[in-house]
């Protein structure tokens, strides 16, 4: 019998048998599992801790699984056309097994696959995928380990914990990569001062200070530019540090963009408030807000 027609007559005779006997299958599975039940039940009554409860009802539940599965065999043995032989439902029910088994196999396969030929990141990147954040620092062919930031962590900082993930993963979730091509990022320092306070001083204060920074890495940031030019169409209209002026509920902000590179936002903040604080202390005339209340009278506010 060849191949072709030995997967025909597997199909044909499980066709039959679930037609004849699928009913009696269903009652009787359901009367096995209610009796394991019972006997767990009763059983974990005598136990003397939740481990050894927790372990006779998982045993209980694979005693009874494999009841099941022998009772369907015995019973297709019994009842099935002659001219099908019985190893070739064991072959079948095998196959069946290892399709199911290779599907999550596959699909990292795959995973891996893309991961490597499309860009979508690389060891050393740093990411966000799903719900994880973190660098890059192993591709497997199944899976990706990844050194987790964030979470508990304030800033883009480790945690410690290494995630490893299915490459599976990519195929469904977009991929942010803070690092591919162009290794600087945009990134904003909010400072609140009062309406009182002089505004445009504290600005070029500000502005100063990001200036300073900037100008070090200025051949960096431009460099990294034209090689992520070659493959994207990147345009930024300005790289300079730039401030935007808004009025908040408390007083005057002043939002500083810049770029740093992702994996030094912490450190550049950093920089930024301690100068801030610093250069704020000598200004008479610049003081940080915070939320405050006011009362009016027909005299004027109240002091």
């Amino acid at each position: 019998m060849n191949e072709s027609g030995s997967l025909h007559t597997i199909y044909r005779a499980l066709i039959d048998f679930v037609q004849q006997q699928g009913v009696g299958i269903l009652i009787v599975s359901i009367l096995i599992i209610a009796v394991g039940r019972i006997v767990s039940g009763t059983v974990s009554r005598y136990a003397r801790n939740d481990e050894k409860k927790h372990f006779i009802k998982k045993w209980t539940r694979y005693i009874t699984a494999a009841f099941i599965i022998l009772w369907i065999l015995i019973l297709y043995n019994t009842h099935v056309q002659q001219d099908t032989p019985f190893y070739l439902l064991l072959i079948g029910i095998f196959l069946a097994g290892v399709a199911i088994s290779m599907r999550d196999i596959f699909s990292n396969f795959v995973g891996w696959i893309v991961i490597i030929s499309s860009k979508g990141f690389k060891n050393g990147d740093r990411i966000k995928i799903g719900s994880v954040t973190g660098d890059v620092i192993d591709i497997g062919i199944l899976r990706t380990t990844i050194a987790e930031i964030g979470d508990w962590v304030e800033a883009d900082q480790s945690t410690g914990r290494l995630i490893s993930m299915p490459n599976s993963i990519v195929l469904g979730k977009e991929i942010l990569n803070y690092t591919q091509g162009y290794d600087f990022i945009w990134d904003e320092l909010r400072v609140l001062i009062t309406f009182e306070s002089d505004w445009q001083r504290a600005e070029e204060i500000v502005n100063e200070i990001a200036l300073k920074d900037f100008e070090e890495k200025k051949e960096q940031v431009q460099e990294r530019l034209k090689d992520v030019k070659r493959d994207y169409l990147l345009r930024y209209n300005y790289i300079t540090p730039k401030i935007y002026i808004n009025i908040k509920d408390s007083g005057v902000e002043l939002a500083l963009r810049y770029l740093v590179r992702a994996r030094r936002r912490r450190t550049l903040e950093d920089f930024f408030v301690r100068e801030i604080l610093l250069h704020f202390k000598k200004e008479k005339e610049i003081d940080f807000a915070y939320p405050t209340m006011r009362f009016y009278t027909p005299d004027g506010p109240l002091t």
